[in-house]
Order: structure tokens, then C-alpha cells, then sequence
């Protein structure tokens, strides 16, 4: 019997059970005291109630109730929001780096950023024994990041029962072993990029380019050699990004060198050579540690992918941005690089709404990761690492919760979706203290096409092979902008207490 897992169905929380922003606290607060108001003024008992009921009613179901996925008030926000940047122009952004020029020192001096990217980013150079990194210090969410490029293994699928239980107790290892281990990194993000491919691009380009004046067996030698290389049809990358908390004892060992930025560099580079050592026992491959020209190619590839990942030549952080972002579109996001062909890339990012509530298969991203054909997609998720004890401890408390709220009364049945919740709660609770990790994820789906029209259709796709994966999405208009940011390696799209 292959191996499970069970994701916990989220239930809906009421007003005790959920936190909530300052400005739901404000409009609900406020509802409350217009009604009593309301209620004093009006003389007629009848008119009172009424009075009373509607304003507060009104007031917590903006605040409260659901309305097409998320609430009232927060999509007031969303729409409120996207107006303004429409007005002040922030929705459009075009690339300075051709009039940037260097400073004498060779250095290139800052740009703005696209829309929804981290501002003020700071980028960090690290020696390691694998090779240099870039390291991105994100002031404004207090956290450093670093992109090293790991291979998997291959042939999962093919693989038997025993085989595939081993690899994901190696993997739950390395989970559990970088968070109760002591280091710094808190956060993880794996980012699967897939890009289609002409498989006969090779054999055309050799066509073209044959000399008819050369010898033979040289010719023949070549033709064999195509036969035998083997070509793929799409072009897989596997990204994982490690998240680093921007912490007082981090400054503190960083000042002992001569400035931040060798302590950074120092302390940082030091901390990720040890986790990529141990990336072994979760049966992964170091295939490269990503520096400042592989990483500002990779952004600049994902923004626009007739740009390539591999052509680092000129790629710095000034030119890691595209020529032209436009945002204002509700439903979609334009990019277009400085070599494209086309008019531009349209973009959706959809967040990953619901995850499975049956038990599922280690296999059951296959549908979304491996049978998606012709479609330009980045499947992100991002996890922070939560210690043992407090895995164990929210897992109780969601345990409790689960049962306190059933309904036990003598001659009520009870609810089977609820038996269903108590059992995975519990179940989640074991599977903690047996030594699984304990992690709070989220993930977001970015598809690209080169039309509005072929976008259309590649999201019809990508949603269903979501569904047959079963994940729910979300697609995330007036907020492309900012949501395709957390499908870039900046380990964002999750809050530090785990709400999105």
C-alpha cells in the first residue's frame, strides 16, 4: 500500500476563532456603535430593532461573511488599492538600466523595482565552497534570501513502494532536521519552473548550418551523435530558496567584521554551505548555487521568458528586471524584455486556494507537474519550518478544537465531514510526535503565454490539473502585480504566523 497524506479541510472560524486586521476591527466596531446609536435615537421599539439589526448586520457581514472566496471588505481593499496605484501610475513600469551608467568604482547604482517586488533590496555576494551566491536582504520583511538549483530524484514514479517510503522519510528528515536544528534558516521555497521545448530544434539548426564540402565521416559522424543525444520537449528547473530571519544576534556576529556586508556575507555564506551539505540526506543533488548573474537572469527569464536562463551575459541587479511591466490590466499582468520578439508575456498568478481533503498519493501533483504539455508555468510553494514542540502543541490545539466543537448530544448523529476533520487533526497530531515536520505552507501557480487569447486557454488547462490534483485555485485579479512576487525566489507569500 503506497504511501498517504491527508491535508486537514480548513473550517470556517467565527468571530472568537479568528484575527482580525485593523480596518474589519474598525468597520466592525464602528457597525456595533451606529447601531446602538441608531437604537437611542429612534423612539419606536420596532424601528430600534430593526435599526439596530440592519447597521451591525451589515457591518459584520462585510466583515465576516464570505463573498467570492474572501470577504466583503477585503475586496473593497483590493479594489480600492488598485485604483489608487492606477491613478498615481505605479501600475506601469519601464526598466532605467540603459541610463543608469556606473559609478567609478564600477558599481551600478540602484533602480526602481517592477511593482509588487520588495523595495530597497539590498544584494549580498557569498563565497562558499560551492561556489559564489547572491543573498537578497529584504529590509522590509526583515529576511535574507539565497537560490541554490537542486536536481531530484528522476525516476520517482518508477520506483517501488519501499523505495518511494525511504525517499520521503530522507526528505521529512531534512525538514525536520533544519528546524529543530538550530541553524538559522526558518524558511524554505521550492519553485518548479517548466518551460516547453522544440525537441527538433537541434536537428533543424544542424540541417541549416551543414557544410556540403565536409568530409563524409565527419558528417555522418555528427548525424549519429543527434540520433543519439537525447532531447527533451519542455525544460524543467527545480529552485529552492532558503529564508533567513533578519534577528538581532545575526547583526551582532555580523559587526564583528570589518563592515555589514562582509559580516553578512561571512555569517550567511557559512550558514548555507552547511544546510546545502546536507541536502544529501534528503535525496536531493546540488546542481548549482545561483549568483548574482544566474539569479538576475532567472528574474529577468521569469518576467519574460524569451529571455533564456542560461544567458548570464551583461545580467546584473540592475539589469535583472525587464524593460516593461504594465499592471494595468485587471486580469492579467504584461511584461515584455529588452530582446523580445513579441509585443510582450501576459501573466496570472492563482493562489493555491485548497489542498486536498481525501488522503492522496506521493504522486498527486503529477497531473499539475508532469502531464501539464505546451504551457509556461512556475508552481511555488513556500513552508516555514516549525519546530517540533510547537508542530505538536498547534496540532493539539487544533485537535482540541476539532472535538470541542463536535456535537455530541445523545440522539444526535454526527456529522461524518466532522468525524473526518477529528480524525485527521488527531492523525496530524501522531504523525508530528512520530517524527514528521511540522511545517505552515502556501502555493502559488504562475502561468505565461505569449497572447491574451493562448493565456486563456493555458489557465483553462493549468485549473484543470489542478482539479485533478486536487488543489483549488484562486486566480488573484487586481493583484497580479504583487502576487507574481511570490512565485519569484523571494521565499514571500506567507506571513511570519502563517495567514496569508
Amino acid at each position: 500500500m503506497s504511501r498517504s497524506f491527508s491535508f486537514p479541510r480548513p473550517r470556517p472560524r467565527g468571530l472568537l476563532g479568528r484575527r482580525l486586521d485593523g480596518d474589519e476591527q474598525l468597520v466592525l466596531g464602528g457597525g456595533l456603535v451606529c447601531g446602538l446609536a441608531v437604537a437611542v435615537v429612534v423612539t419606536s421599539l420596532p424601528l430600534r430593532i430593526f435599526g439596530f439589526l440592519t447597521v451591525a448586520g451589515a457591518s459584520a457581514w462585510m466583515t465576516l461573511a464570505p463573498y467570492r472566496g474572501r470577504t466583503f471588505l477585503r475586496w473593497w481593499e483590493i479594489r480600492r488599492t488598485y485604483r489608487r496605484l492606477l491613478r498615481d501610475g505605479s501600475l506601469l513600469y519601464r526598466s532605467r538600466a540603459p541610463y543608469t551608467g556606473r559609478r567609478v568604482d564600477g558599481r551600478r547604482p540602484r533602480v526602481e523595482v517592477p511593482p509588487g517586488v520588495p523595495r530597497d533590496m539590498e544584494w549580498i555576494t557569498a563565497r562558499t565552497t560551492f561556489g559564489e551566491i547572491a543573498i537578497l536582504l529584504q529590509p522590509r520583511e526583515r529576511l535574507f534570501t539565497a537560490v541554490v538549483e537542486v536536481e531530484g530524484m528522476g525516476d520517482f514514479g518508477s520506483l517501488d513502494v519501499g523505495d518511494k517510503e525511504a525517499l520521503i522519510r530522507a526528505y521529512e528528515f531534512l525538514l525536520r532536521s533544519t528546524a529543530d536544528g538550530g541553524g538559522r534558516i526558518c524558511r524554505l521555497q521550492w519553485i518548479l519552473r517548466l518551460v516547453p521545448t522544440d525537441p527538433n530544434a537541434h536537428a533543424r539548426d544542424a540541417a541549416d548550418r551543414r557544410d556540403p564540402a565536409a568530409p563524409p565521416w565527419l558528417d555522418q559522424s555528427y548525424a549519429e551523435l543527434i540520433r543519439t543525444v537525447a532531447v527533451t520537449a519542455e525544460d524543467r528547473r527545480l529552485l529552492l530558496v532558503l529564508g533567513i530571519p533578519y534577528t538581532t544576534d545575526l547583526v551582532a556576529e555580523a559587526r564583528r567584521y570589518p563592515s555589514l556586508h562582509e559580516g553578512y556575507a561571512a555569517v550567511l555564506g557559512e550558514e548555507i554551505e552547511t544546510f546545502v551539505r546536507s541536502l544529501a540526506r534528503g535525496q536531493l543533488r546540488l546542481l548549482r548555487t545561483l549568483d548574482e548573474q544566474g539569479l538576475a537572469s532567472y528574474l529577468h527569464h521569469a518576467y519574460a521568458p524569451s529571455h533564456w536562463i542560461d544567458d548570464t551575459t551583461g545580467m546584473d541587479q540592475v539589469s535583472a528586471w525587464p524593460a516593461e511591466v504594465d499592471a494595468r490590466a485587471a486580469g492579467h499582468l504584461l511584461s515584455r524584455s529588452w530582446e523580445s520578439p513579441t509585443a510582450g508575456w501576459y501573466s496570472r498568478t492563482a493562489w493555491i486556494k485548497a489542498w486536498p481533503v481525501l488522503p492522496v498519493g506521493v504522486n498527486f501533483l503529477a497531473p499539475l507537474l508532469l502531464y501539464t504539455q505546451d504551457v509556461i508555468i512556475t508552481v511555488s510553494v513556500t513552508m516555514d519550518l516549525v519546530p517540533t514542540d510547537q508542530a505538536i502543541s498547534d496540532a493539539m490545539a487544533d485537535a482540541t478544537n476539532e472535538l470541542g466543537q463536535a456535537d455530541k448530544r445523545p440522539g444526535k448523529i454526527e456529522d461524518p465531514r466532522e468525524q473526518k476533520d477529528q480524525r485527521a487533526t488527531v492523525s496530524t497530531m501522531r504523525d508530528i510526535a512520530d517524527g514528521a515536520a511540522g511545517i505552515r505552507m502556501v502555493g502559488w501557480v504562475t502561468v505565461t503565454s505569449e497572447s491574451k487569447d493562448a493565456l486563456r486557454r493555458d489557465c483553462d488547462t493549468v485549473r484543470n490539473a489542478a482539479t485533478r490534483s486536487g488543489l483549488r485555485l484562486e486566480w488573484t485579479d487586481h493583484e497580479h502585480h504583487r502576487a507574481i512576487t511570490n512565485s519569484l525566489p523571494f521565499a514571500g507569500g506567507i506571513l511570519a504566523d502563517g495567514r496569508r
